[in-house]
């Protein structure tokens, strides 16, 4: 493809001499603002008569970018969700409902393309309200949802909306979107009464590209189909596995828009030991994005463990604020304040002294975006 031809020859690198492992990882990185800067026409060798659609990034972190989707990608997304949704239960008949933006965004037509492959109904709703979910499962016998984990969470927050969840049909969630805390993820089970499955995807590849299973313990990916690799971000090589890193992303089909060596900016750590499942496919645990996380003593620290920290704790709307000799707090004052355990677990995690609290208004918070910030750092 032209695309790569022309990246790896700017790098001193002929595709066609790459035979080894070792010559494998001389391929330079394709970042996304490559993509930014190419229209996806310059990206594919897809002949249009193959094209199935044309689909594009949610556009939080930037520019939206395109991608050219073919009936290849149909194919091998059926193939990842048959893999994944019949472990958990899923099943012909069932009832989907897709609480997700819709518009161009590739990953709300994945979900719907989800239910549809494992020959379910579907209802859509891309109004990310609480009021438009409780008219769904009020309305429709829903088995199935798939939505942003803090969506789902929301109905915690309301005795009506809580007691309606518990009496709904729903039986499962599949999460993506954004990272699912285990505080989380037991809010919104114990709210539902339902199982909650953490999903990965990427707009430029497909959603699931990986799933849980039942088990609940990393995501399983077809190794077969993707080439994920875990890539310190200062030195650029491979970590030790079990180690975290980035995951920078190959596809090995004939895909629309192939990724060859894609820094994904999304952390990730692969599992040393085999799922209680018995499958064979290997499991990843996504930390979250790497500009959400923060550095603190060469260890990442992610939204995932500090949410863990104040969700237990029953916190359910908080961030923090690193300061160059202490942390802020910042938490709903509707809500309940953190006690001292709450503090001492904070100054652990961030390995400081001296720890604030400030209760503020819901709104003052900042955290009503599609992907709010959780940890904010201004050392």
């Amino acid at each position: 493809m032209p695309f790569y031809e022309k990246k790896c020859r700017e790098a001193g690198i002929e595709l066609n001499n790459i035979k080894s492992e070792e010559d494998f990882l001389k391929i330079p990185f394709t970042y996304k603002d490559d993509l930014r800067k190419t229209s996806p026409f310059e990206r594919t060798s897809t002949d249009k008569r193959h094209i199935f659609g044309l689909y594009s990034s949610n556009g939080t972190t930037g520019k939206k970018t395109f991608y050219v989707y073919n009936y290849a990608d149909r194919e091998k997304q059926a193939k990842f969700v048959r893999e994944y949704f019949s472990s958990i239960g899923m099943k012909k008949g069932g009832l989907g409902a897709v609480i997700a933006p819709i518009g161009s965004q590739v990953m709300g037509h994945c979900m719907m393309w989800q239910f549809e492959i494992m020959q379910m109904g579907m209802t859509i709703c891309s109004d990310l309200t609480p009021e438009s979910l409780l008219e769904i499962i009020e309305s429709l016998p829903v088995t199935d949802i798939a939505t942003l984990p803090r969506m789902a969470s929301s109905f915690s927050e309301n005795t009506e909306w809580s007691e309606a969840a518990k009496k709904s049909s729903v039986e499962r969630f599949v999460l993506g979107g954004d990272f699912l805390s285990d505080a989380r993820r037991k809010l919104i089970e114990e709210t539902w009464n339902a199982r909650a499955y953490n999903s990965y995807g990427m707009s430029e590849v497909f959603g699931p590209l990986a799933n849980e299973c039942i088990y609940q313990d990393g995501l399983h990916y077809i190794d077969e189909d993707i080439l994920i690799e875990i890539i310190d971000p200062e030195t650029f090589q491979p970590v030790k596995v079990g180690e975290p890193g980035i995951a920078v992303f190959t596809t090995l089909w004939e895909k629309g828009f192939p990724l060859l060596r894609y820094w994904s900016g999304e952390l990730f750590r692969k599992y040393t030991q085999p799922c209680p499942c018995g499958c064979n496919l290997p499991r990843l645990e996504h930390i979250g994005r790497a500009c959400d996380c923060v550095m603190i003593n060469k260890k990442y620290i992610s939204p995932k463990q500090f949410e863990n920290v104040v969700l237990s704790a029953g916190i359910k709307n908080a961030r923090v604020v690193l300061e160059n000799d202490f942390i802020e707090l910042q938490y709903d004052k509707m809500g309940p304040a953190p006690d001292n355990d709450v503090q001492e677990h904070l100054k652990a995690l961030f390995e400081m002294t001296s720890l604030v609290c400030r209760p503020l208004d819901h709104a003052g918070l900042g955290l009503e975006s599609l992907k709010p910030k959780y940890i904010i750092d201004r050392r």
